[in-house]
């Protein structure tokens, strides 16, 4: 199975210590190989281009940072509590980079 990103990608991306077969970092990275791979051309998925690798890669650090933030959300330095990450906007935030390789079939409306 292709996957557009792994968890040691994930832990060098946050720069964080990574051992095979670490539980949050492979869960999560595969999590965000689902989300992305659901979105994207199997051909594409097969393929793994630059663009649908970063795109996963950003999906997995938004995932990795709602686990570990305090209530799941960013912090502004005033202590005001940002959006929730894992919401609608974790794909609108990748459509641009996966837009020419996005699963047309997928698309309603």
């Amino acid at each position: 199975m292709t996957l557009l990103v792994t968890g040691a990608d994930l832990a060098a991306c946050l720069d964080l210590d990574y051992t095979s077969g670490d539980e949050p970092f492979d869960t999560i990275a595969e999590a965000a190989c689902d989300i992305v791979g659901g979105l994207i051309t199997t051909a594409a998925f097969a393929a793994a281009p630059p663009a649908c690798r970063e795109a996963a890669l950003s999906v997995a650090v938004e995932m990795y940072q709602a686990r570990t933030a305090a209530g799941g959300q960013a912090i502004a330095s005033d202590f005001s509590a940002g959006p929730y990450r894992l919401s609608v906007w974790i794909t609108r935030r990748i459509s641009a980079l996966i837009a020419p390789y996005t699963n047309v079939a997928g698309m309603v409306g």
